[in-house]
This record gives C-alpha cells, structure tokens and sequence, in this order.
C-alpha cells in the first residue's frame, strides 16, 4: 500500500485518507494520502493519473473526540443560527469583521463554536478571507458549506449564499429529525423487552420453573422449550456477555471497513418499512443540495464534485461519483443516472427534462419538495406499522411464557 506526502498548506490540518484508485488498465490501487479536505485529496489522485474509486478519513486508534464526540462536534443548529445572523448583520449594512466580532460575543451556546468563531476573527484580522477561514474548520463547516460561501464571496453575494446554507441545513435537519425520531419509540419498545424479558429469565422464571422440574409430570413443549432456554441463559451467562462484546467488537470493525460500511449502508435502505424513507430522505437531500449550488451560481462540474459529501451513505455516494464519471464524459446527469438502479424513474425524468430546458434548479426544487412531503409521510407510515409490531411482538413473548407457565399448573392440578 503506497503512502502519498503532501507539503502542509500554511494555516491548513492535513488529514491521512485512506484510498482506492484506478490506474492504468484499470488497475486498482490501494494506498495513503494527506490532504487538507476529501475533495483535495481525490484532486491529488487525479493530478497523478488515478481515477478515485472510494476516498475516506484513516480512523485513529484512539481519539478523545471519537470517543466523546458530543463534547467536541458542533451541532449544525449553531451554525444554521450563525448563518442567518451574519447574513441578517450584513444586509442591515454592517461590514464582515465587526459582524463577526458581534455574533462572536453572542455565541454562548457552544464553548467549541465560540472557539471556532474566535479563529475565523484571527484570520480576518491577519488579512485571510472569510471562505479561506472556514475551511480550517471542517468540522463546523462542510465542503458544500465553505464551497457556497466562496462563489458567494467572489460575486458579491455572501448574504443570499449563507440564507441559503441555513435554509438548507434547517430541512436536512428536520428530515433527519424525522426519519431519526420515527424510529427511536420502536427501538425504546423492543429494547425495554428485551431488559424485561432478559431479568424474567434469569431470575424470576428460574424458581417457578424448578418447582415444576422437582415433580415427576410429564410438562407440555412449551415449558419443557422455556425450562431449556432459562437453563442456557443461567448456566452460560459468561459465554453470552462474551458473544455479546465479540459481536458488538466486530460490527463497529465492519463499520470501518469500506466493503462492510456499504454492506450495512445498502441494509439501511433495502429494509422493509424502514428502507423507504430513508431512501426518499437520502434523493430529498440530493435534489435540494443541487437546486441550491446551482442557484449559489456553481457550475454542474463542481457541484457533481461536491454531491459525493451530502451523504453519508456509501451506496448514495457510490452512485454520485459515477454520475459524475458520465457527466465527465459529456453525459449529462440522466443518462448516467438511467443506469444506476437506486434513482427512481421519477427522479430520472424531471432530471432530463430540466438539462433540456435549462431549468434544472427549478425541477429538482420541486422533486425535492415532492420527495420531502413522501419522506414525511412514509415515516409517519413506517411510525404506525412498527409500533404496533414492536408490541405484538413483545405480547408473544410475554404470552409464550404465560402459557408456559400456567400449562403445568392445570397439569398438577390433574396429578393431585
């Protein structure tokens, strides 16, 4: 695996990103490379003659804020309200420092922000620009964000680029809060369930069931299943918190890995009743991002080099860089789009139909209406279908046992 130096740009964290390129005779190359961002890092691929494949952050051993990221991430919610401020402080007439100067005094929200916004402050004073300061924070601020504010920055319309990155952060927020809140009842349910079931099993089971192992009945399946499985819990406990840790050890490795993050990425979207919306969320992001750089006045070859990091699912973003392969090629975005099965044919056509009509932001601001409204629905859809399955799930459980339990008393009371 080859190891690819870069000399540090001045002021600029490099990052290590692992990588997987194609070279000649379509060869596929594994190696390291330090860059100050993803798309820099695939751009320093390409300057050698490699075709980037798949480009992703060398995970650390250990990281404190890995660890804690709580502590440490800012919370898109700090800079969606400093968006709409300084854009509000700079239409009102103020100029870009003192705007700065002001909001930074306001931020007491984030001690991590706060520290953030003191930096972008340093640099402005030291004589950077606003663009250049915020990309040394890429943990606040995205690719697609700091992309934004530059073209908004070099037209002189920094105040409708930063309206427009609140306004799209706000619904990529709200989607997600959705899609995220939909699912965590039936996570608490199932999971409660499962607590309960697990101290049923262990502790108050095991005495009703000696009582009926002690008489010499014959006992129905039902308890004669329950009896074996209450043994197992009871007797091998250590080779179940063991198989537990393992597992627990070997998903988060799979996770690390390209090949299992895409395996548990295109889970999440093949899923009955929960793969829908989340796939309708994932194209509602896509279509809005692209309205949104078009109107911010970039060209469609940057933004299909940006696209790949609206999403964080590997599948999605698999999908983008082959579009943009085929827009490379003087495709356009539908033909190349036609071949990939995750595009729905909707999608598909009102893409066509605007490279057509040269009125691409608009049609993909109404698919990304369009898909938004069905996200929201098949959530609340997917809300009325699990809840009740969690439930009837944990009433067969606790009916199982039930039964299993009250089977052998009627037995006994035959017996005597």
């Amino acid at each position: 695996m080859a190891e690819v130096r870069t000399v540090p740009q001045k002021g600029k964290k490099l990052i290590s990103y692992r990588y997987e390129a194609l070279a000649g005779q379509g060869r596929l190359v594994k190696g390291t490379i330090k860059a100050v961002g993803e798309i820099e890092a695939e751009r320093l691929l390409i300057g050698q003659g490699l075709t980037p494949v798949n480009v992703e952050v060398v995970p650390s051993m250990f990281s404190l804020e890995e660890a804690l990221p709580t502590f440490f991430k800012v919370k898109p919610e700090d800079v969606i309200v400093f968006s709409r401020q300084l854009a509000t402080l700079l239409r009102s007439g103020i100029s870009l420092l003192p705007a700065l100067e002001i909001l930074h005094g306001q931020v007491t929200s984030s001690r991590m922000f706060k520290k953030v916004v003191g930096s972008i402050i340093t640099d402005l004073r030291a004589g950077g620009s606003f663009s250049q300061a915020i990309t040394k924070h890429p943990k606040a601020f995205s690719e697609i964000y700091t992309r934004t504010v530059t073209v908004g920055e070099q037209t002189g319309n920094m105040e409708m680029a930063l309206k427009q990155m609140a306004d799209y952060l706000e619904k990529q927020g709200v989607i997600a809060k959705k899609i995220g809140g939909a699912l965590r009842y039936p996570m608490m349910v199932l999971g409660v369930g499962l607590v309960v079931g697990v101290i049923l099993m262990t502790v108050v089971i095991p005495q009703l069931l000696g009582i009926f192992a002690s008489v010499n009945v014959a006992l129905p399946l039902p308890t004669r299943i329950l009896i074996g499985i209450t043994n197992i819990l009871t007797n091998y406990p250590l080779y179940f918190l063991i198989a537990g840790v393992v597992l627990v050890v070997l998903v988060l490795w799979l996770l690390k890995q390209p090949a299992g993050r895409r395996f548990f990425d295109r889970m999440r979207l093949t899923l009955p009743i929960i793969g829908t919306p989340i796939l309708l969320g994932e194209l509602a992001r896509f279509s809005r991002t692209m309205s949104m750089l078009i109107s911010s006045g970039m060209s469609l070859q940057e933004i299909m080099e940006l696209m790949p990091q609206s999403s964080n699912n590997r599948v999605i973003r698999d999908a983008l860089v082959q579009v943009n392969e085929g827009l490379v090629l003087g495709e356009g975005l539908a033909v190349p789009m036609s071949r990939i099965s995750i595009f729905p044919p909707l999608l598909i056509q009102m893409v066509a139909v605007g490279e057509e009509s040269n009125t691409l932001e608009f049609t993909l601001g109404v698919v990304a209406d369009f898909y938004e409204v069905t996200a929201e629905e098949k959530t609340a859809a997917m809300v009325g279908m699990v809840g009740p399955l969690s439930t009837v799930i944990i009433a067969l459980f606790v009916g199982f046992i039930a039964i299993s339990v009250l089977m052998p008393m009627y037995t006994l009371t035959g017996a005597f």
